[in-house]
């Protein structure tokens, strides 16, 4: 097993090692062959001086990049590491064929070690192949294999200071502008976004809700704006204002989120945390994200409770609660609950049929674990009485109960005054339920994502009807009267009335089954 994996590995290297010799030659040829190949430097880089002994970290980025092959525990570690390799070959290639620029600055006579190496790298490496530097986008995805296999904090430290080193060596060695190191970080930080060190990667998420790509074009838009400003600010005012581009890059992968990936691509864990990769490339959104929410919510309560001890408000007090359910894409969990879901949505959007029913199910599950301490509140709840079970329907898992009366309810279906009474005497017996359990432990569950006026109103909603019978407009219009400023689309009450007829079709195959 071990000299499969063994010779997998070798394979790999290789052929990875063929790839990057042959693009990386070709391009450099292209360039030379060109009459006039430009050159983008800061005045203030005449003063970097030149070290000779950084050729040593320099050249050390290749055997770091050989080695990590043989690191690969099994393989699909090496195919994650691979593929990482190609995709950041594939994107320098594409920008130096595209954007050519050379450095042209004479380096000083070298002896000894540090002459070997300079003479080595000369070789096979014209003075081309500048922006984004692939030596940096390298260092990012390479830096990021070896820190996820570090353990001790001591090697994590020595392996950043290390590779630190490496990234300042490109001017040192005056093989790059310092312009080829931030286009190469972001481009490195691009590859761990769409093929990560750790979790699944980044796939496409298309929809044919129209919304969504007016929020894709908008935010082009402003891409395009802001690096328009860039280009024109460098121009009559400062260099400096170049860093307006990074707006433009945060702004187009926003974009690219709402047209064609999701909120995958803010990358946020189950634990409520974006990638790092996410939080440097979408830095100046999320810096924008977090002052609109401070002018949305200045003065306003940052949660309501709409039913006992069950909250409806913003991710920002998250952490006073016991339970939270967070549809939050862009904002992070800012502290520590006890028990925590993470489901982000999109803002803006309203959630689709399949978001509803996950954000439901969690809600349910987080209600359960919060107010009964691990047991089972259908359960607790179903003791209350048949009226309970027959009419307001309870949850076990994702199947609902309901009587043959209560079905055109939970299809959002109204029916007479006699239904609507009996329905309102369970909805009571349910809120007295939950409001013994909550007083017994003292639980709170919040249901929030930036503002709490959205995304999360649209899944509390969604619980409401699915797990507990309330009528579409019932629900509602007590979400209205507890949280002001609640915008829940109509849209949604088809798609709910959908999701709780499917969970009463369920319920019924179980019932005959069990039968």
């Amino acid at each position: 097993m071990k000299t499969k994996l063994f010779l997998s590995q070798l394979a790999a290297l290789i052929v990875v090692a063929a790839i990057f010799y042959a693009s990386y030659g070709a391009t450099n040829a292209l360039a030379s062959a060109r009459a006039n190949v430009p050159e983008i430097y800061f005045a203030w880089e005449r003063a970097v001086p030149f070290w000779a002994w950084s050729i040593v970290p320099y050249w050390s980025l290749n055997l770091l990049y050989a080695l990590g092959f043989f690191l690969c525990r099994d393989s699909r570690e090496l195919a994650r590491y691979v593929t990482q390799l190609l995709a950041a070959q594939i994107i320098a290639t594409l920008f130096f064929i595209a954007f050519p620029l050379q450095m042209s600055w004479e380096k000083p006579a070298v002896s000894g070690l540090s002459g070997f190496l300079f003479s080595s790298l000369a070789a096979f490496d014209l003075p081309f192949n500048q922006a984004p530097s692939l030596h940096i986008i390298l260092c990012v995805v390479v830096g990021a294999f070896y820190l996820r296999k570090a353990r001790a904090i001591w090697l994590k430290a020595a392996l950043v200071a290390w590779f630190a080193l490496i990234g300042l060596s490109v001017l040192t060695t005056y093989q790059h502008h310092f312009i080829d190191i931030p286009t190469g970080l972001a481009a490195g930080c691009f590859v761990l976004l769409v093929r990560p060190t750790d979790g699944e990667p980044l796939r496409f998420a298309m929809t044919a809700v129209t919304a969504r790509y007016k929020w894709a074009a908008l935010y082009l838009g402003l891409a395009f704006l802001t690096l328009f400003a860039a280009i024109l600010g460098a121009k009559i005012w400062s260099s400096w204002m170049l860093w307006l581009s990074w707006a433009s890059l945060s702004f187009a992968l926003v974009a690219c989120g709402y047209a064609l990936l999701g909120a995958g691509v803010f990358a946020k864990n189950g634990q409520g945390r974006h990638a790092f990769a996410a939080k440097a490339l979408l830095f100046p959104y999320l810096c924008i994200a977090r002052l609109n929410a401070l002018f949305w919510l200045r003065g306003r309560r940052l949660s309501d409770e709409i039913l006992p001890g069950l909250y409806l408000g913003s991710v920002k007090v998250a952490g006073k609660f016991d339970a939270v359910l967070d549809c939050a894409a862009e904002f992070e969990r800012p502290s520590s609950a006890q028990i925590y879901a993470s489901l982000p949505m999109l803002d803006m959007i309203t959630p689709g049929a399949d978001e509803l029913r996950r954000g439901a199910d969690e809600l349910e599950r987080l209600v359960k674990m919060a107010f009964s301490s691990g047991a089972n509140l259908p359960q607790r709840a179903a003791k209350l009485g048949p009226n309970f079970g027959a009419k307001a329907g309870y949850a076990h898992g994702r199947n609902l109960k309901f009587d043959e009366k209560a079905d055109a309810r939970a299809n959002l279906q109204t029916s007479g005054a006699a239904n609507e009474r009996e329905v309102a005497e369970a909805r009571q017996t349910l809120a007295n339920s939950n409001e013994r359990a909550a007083e017994q432990n003292g639980k709170k569950v919040l249901v929030c994502c930036v503002l709490g006026y959205g995304r999360s109103a649209s899944v509390l909603l969604a619980w409401m009807v699915i797990y507990r019978g309330f009528g579409f407009d019932d629900a509602l219009n007590l979400l209205k009267s507890r949280r002001e400023k609640i915008a829940v689309s109509s849209s949604l009450r088809d798609q709910i009335a959908r999701l709780a007829a499917e969970a009463h079709a369920n319920s019924k195959a179980d019932q005959l089954k069990m039968g």
